[in-house]
């Protein structure tokens, strides 16, 4: 656990849903153990979009659409392309985007997220990367080039319950020690980048946010 387990419930009791149809989303995603984004992690995108108001938005991860939601809901301006390689979730994001009538300004593209990074050449306000962990460097080189000015690029899980400072998880051998090192090398990299002002979160798995000054 990164936070104390009862900080993080009560946190969480605060913070949690009153919409009653983000709480069947949750329900359906806790009932068929798709992962989603946390109440905590929830309102700090909802805060942050809040006060960015970006209007474009690249999401990597689009799972049952529950992220893009929270954001559209945030700023019903913003226009958001999120990307979902698993064809089953594109097709229930797509069902849950358009039951709260978001389907004009929400856009989920079945694809791989990387290879999208590659071809694109549009820019962003934000981008909110919430893929695979292990490719978070690759997909950050990749999304600075297509970030505005003052945009700004949020990931999710960075601490990875907090494996990423355990010295025993990164000398063990295990079926995740690569995402952790490469987890900590996209940290390292992305605290020491010039061009842009990070900082790194410890709510839920961590998230980190970098600004594009």
């Amino acid at each position: 656990m990164i936070v104390d387990s009862n900080v993080e419930n009560y946190i969480r009791s605060l913070s949690s849903t009153k919409d009653s149809k983000l709480l069947e989303l949750e329900k359906y995603a806790k009932e068929n153990h798709v992962p989603i984004i946390e109440a905590e992690v929830a309102n700090f995108l909802n805060v942050i979009v809040s006060l960015q108001k970006p209007k474009r938005i690249l999401e990597l991860g689009t799972a049952i659409g529950y992220s893009s939601i929270i954001m559209n809901l945030a700023y019903r301006d913003a226009k958001i392309i999120t990307l979902e390689k698993n064809k089953k979730m594109v097709e229930i994001a797509k069902k849950n985007i358009m039951d709260f009538e978001f389907s004009d300004s929400v856009d989920v593209v079945q694809c791989d997220a990387y290879e999208y990074l590659l071809d694109c050449d549009e820019k962003f306000d934000m981008i909110f990367i919430d893929a695979a962990k292990g490719q978070y460097l690759k997909y950050f080189e990749e999304s600075m080039k297509l970030i505005n000015d003052k945009g700004i690029i949020v990931c999710d899980n960075v601490l990875f319950k907090g494996m990423v400072c355990d010295e025993e998880a990164l000398t063990k051998r295990h079926r995740k020690i690569t995402i952790v090192k490469r987890l900590n090398e996209f940290l390292e990299y992305i605290s020491n980048l010039e061009e842009y002002k990070t900082s790194i979160i410890p709510i839920d798995d961590g998230m980190s946010i970098s600004y594009k000054i």
